[in-house]
Formats: C-alpha cells, sequence, structure tokens
C-alpha cells in the first residue's frame, strides 16, 4: 500500500493544481499531455497491484508448503522413535549403560559387588581386577486404561547379572535376569500392585552406582529382596502411608550350582503358605530435596517346613533418611531369625541383627561424597558352630554428574568376614560409569 501512495500522489497534486489553482496555467496540448500521462499512471498501479496480488498469493502458498514441511519431517521423526503395543497405550523404553572397572585384594565370592570374602584358593594366589558391564539395565513401562477413579500402568526391568554361560569367554557374555515386573492401579489414596518388585521390608538401600545389580552391604547389614507380590498402599494423611501385602515364599535355601530350568520345591515352597509383610512411613519432602524426613517402620512374618518341623521367619526394621541443606544422612536397623533369603544373618540360617548408616555431603549440585558402615551380627546360641559369624563393611565413594543422564563414580569398599577365629578382609576398588536413557 505504501508504493500505491507513492505513485499516486503525484496525480492527486496535478488534480489538485488543475482543480484548486485560480490561474488558467495549461492550454489544449498541455491537457492532452497530462490525460496521456494519467492514463499511463492508470495502467502502471494496475499493474502494481496486479504485482502485488500474486505476492500475496505467492506467501500464502510458500508459508503453507513450509508449514507442510515441517509437519512431514516431525511425521518421520515420530516413525523413528514410535513404540508400539497392541493395547495401543503409550508405552515407554528406558535403561542405563553401566561400565564398571573394580579390583581386589583377596578373594571375595563375587568379583565385581563382593558381599563375602572367602578363603584363598589352594595355591594362595589372592586379588583380581577386571571390568563388566552385566549390570547394564533395560525396560519400558506403559501407561493403561482408567479402571474407575484409577490410573493403570506396567513397568518391566532387566539386567544381564543373571550368570555366565559355560565358554571359555563367559565373562562378556551375561545372561538376562528379570529385575521387576508389575502392574500397578493408582488413585489419590490408594493404590494396588500386583507382580515383581523390591519387598515392602527395608526398602532403602546405601548410596551407590557400584551396587546397582545388587545393593551394597547385602549380607552386611542391608535387607534385600525383588520377589513377586501383591500389596496395598494407602495414604493416611499427605506425609503418612502405609504399606501391606503378600510375598512368594522364598526361603533362600537353593544351593544348585548349574542351571534349572524349573525352580524346585524348598522349604519355602513346602510351607504352603505365604509370607506377609507390612510398613508404615511418614515422609516430609521429596527425595532430592534440600530438606528432607522420611522414616519408616517395617515387618516380615514367613514359615519354612524342613523334615521335621515347621520354622518361622520374622524380621522387623526401622529404616530412616534426613537432609538439611548440603549434609543428609540415612540407615536402617534390623533385628530377625531366618533372614538367609533377604541377606540376613550373613546369608545363614539363624538369629541375627544388625543395619547400616551413611553420612552424605552435596557440596555443590552435581557432587555428592558419601561414607557409610555395615554389620551383620549373629545372635544365635548355635554361633560358635556356624560357618560364618559376623560380617561388617565400611565403605566411601565419591559421584558426579556430568548431565542428569551420564553420571561417574569413585568407590571404595573394605569388607570382613569373620569365621570363627579367623577374619579375612577384602579391599575394593570401583571406578563406574553409567549413562541413562
Amino acid at each position: 500500500m505504501s508504493l500505491l501512495r507513492y505513485v499516486t500522489s503525484p496525480i492527486t497534486a496535478l488534480l489538485f493544481a488543475c482543480c484548486i489553482c485560480p490561474q488558467p496555467a495549461f492550454g489544449q496540448d498541455a491537457l492532452a499531455e497530462i490525460r496521456r500521462e494519467l492514463a499511463a499512471l492508470r495502467a502502471e498501479v494496475q499493474q502494481l497491484r496486479s504485482e502485488l496480488d500474486s505476492v500475496k498469493k505467492g506467501d500464502a502458498a510458500n508459508t503453507t508448503q513450509a508449514s507442510l514441511q515441517v509437519l512431514e519431517t516431525q511425521v518421520r521423526e515420530l516413525a523413528q522413535t514410535k513404540v508400539e503395543s497392541t493395547s495401543r497405550f503409550p508405552v515407554k523404553v528406558f535403561g542405563t549403560v553401566h561400565a564398571n572397572f573394580f579390583s581386589n585384594s583377596a578373594n571375595p565370592n563375587w568379583l565385581d559387588i563382593p558381599n563375602l570374602v572367602t578363603p584363598p584358593p589352594a595355591g594362595g594366589q589372592t586379588g583380581s581386577m577386571s571390568a563388566s558391564l552385566r549390570q547394564t539395565r533395560l525396560g519400558f513401562t506403559v501407561d493403561g486404561p482408567t479402571v474407575g477413579s484409577l490410573r493403570t500402568n506396567g513397568v518391566v526391568a532387566m539386567d544381564f547379572f543373571g550368570g555366565i554361560p559355560g565358554f571359555v569367554t563367559g565373562q562378556v557374555m551375561g545372561l538376562p535376569r528379570l529385575l521387576v515386573a508389575y502392574a500397578r492401579m493408582e488413585g489419590s489414596r490408594t493404590s494396588v500392585e500386583v507382580g515383581q518388585d523390591h519387598m515392602i521390608l527395608a526398602p532403602r538401600d546405601p548410596t551407590s552406582l557400584a551396587g546397582f545389580a545388587f545393593p551394597q552391604l547385602f549380607r552386611s547389614g542391608n535387607l534385600y529382596l525383588r520377589v513377586p507380590q501383591a500389596r496395598v498402599e494407602y495414604l493416611l494423611t499427605p506425609r503418612l502411608r502405609t504399606s501391606a501385602g503378600i510375598i512368594a515364599p522364598v526361603a533362600g535355601d537353593l544351593t544348585a550350582s548349574e542351571y534349572a530350568f524349573v525352580p524346585p520345591a524348598l522349604s519355602g515352597e513346602r510351607s504352603r503358605r505365604p509370607a506377609f509383610q507390612a510398613r508404615v512411613a511418614y515422609t516430609s519432602g521429596e527425595a532430592d530435596d534440600a530438606r528432607l524426613l522420611d522414616l519408616g517402620v517395617s515387618g516380615h512374618v514367613g514359615w519354612e517346613r524342613t523334615a521335621t518341623s515347621l520354622d518361622k521367619s520374622w524380621a522387623s526394621a526401622v529404616d530412616f533418611a534426613a537432609r538439611r541443606d548440603v549434609v543428609g544422612v540415612a540407615g536402617e536397623l534390623f533385628v530377625g531369625d531366618n533372614t538367609d533369603a533377604f541377606g540376613g544373618a550373613v546369608g545363614l540360617n539363624a538369629r541375627s541383627a544388625g543395619g547400616w548408616a551413611e553420612l552424605q555431603v552435596f557440596p555443590v549440585s552435581r557432587l555428592s561424597f558419601n561414607t557409610g558402615f555395615g554389620l551383620d551380627d549373629i545372635r544365635d546360641g548355635r554361633r560358635a558352630t556356624l560357618p560364618r559369624q559376623e560380617n561388617r563393611s565400611t565403605y566411601g565413594n565419591v559421584r558426579f554428574s556430568f548431565t542428569p543422564e551420564v553420571r561417574a563414580s569413585f568407590e571404595y569398599r573394605a569388607l570382613r568376614t569373620v569365621a570363627g577365629n579367623i577374619a579375612r578382609t577384602n579391599h575394593h576398588f570401583d571406578w563406574v560409569l553409567v549413562h541413562d536413557f
């Protein structure tokens, strides 16, 4: 429009001069010349209007074409990253690439996550070092339909900590292992879960990237098991939550050293009854908050049938976590009988007590220092005749986050196992790099 004003302004001035000026300044020839110029100007104006309309139409077409190209690009990207399920509900893939490089000074039972120190081999050689990625994890989640007021979802996750094949280089061929597989229905206050998950008893673990497949301090004061279960969680108040459920009767007495296709009927299964667990927890704040208080009390009761009797398995535990600004603490205390399935009693069928405690320092958001101590002590009248009487650990680690997805850690742990009048110690060093996706 500014171009039209520029072109038509001389015409307006000329008409004003002809019609308003009181002096007869033009003759017939001059008027004829003016008419020709006016006609030429009208033709140019008409041509400019046509060109302007064409430009507008072209811009609209270009804009539409650009939008279509953007949409086509987005569709192609979605087609490349789309994960479909037969139920048509959204599926999200997640995982962690876990690489750790480790060394041991003595002869532990597991090289990468030691939990017992065993006697040296016949030749007397001790010490080892290697690297592994068998703690790498892969899984997916799915958001299901809404049932009444309850939202449904499911999770399946696995790692490669299920052993190695009997091959000359089996160390680099970690076998898959089921970690969790459960379905949940969640409401505003009530949740129901069925599947395999961390047991309700003593759910807290020490801070460690090295202990990813099995948590740190297993058999040194940290009770742990992922087990099939059915549980109900209820929010009494915004800060007070209860959990209760039944779990599969896993007794921890499987001793087969070779692959077994069918799980055998052992003392837990022969009891013909499930175990029961429950927990009450008070929580103020979230896990990553600078101010957090989390306290939990939990219990377990189960049964195991031996050749002569039906024995009870029981445990009580208190777990805690607290943080104020850059300093935090966490830990667990327990007492129980026949808790070898959970790593209690140093993996033996006996009465024991123990726990662990940890100090945490967060100088900056990406860096943390953690150090702690764990103990599992046999408190049984048969103590002197048992193959192990005590297991204790001290540990420390430095963790750094390059990004929220890429983290590294350097960790040290001293593990001491007491067997009779012999105490064996292993010094374990671990450097870990993980990438979440």
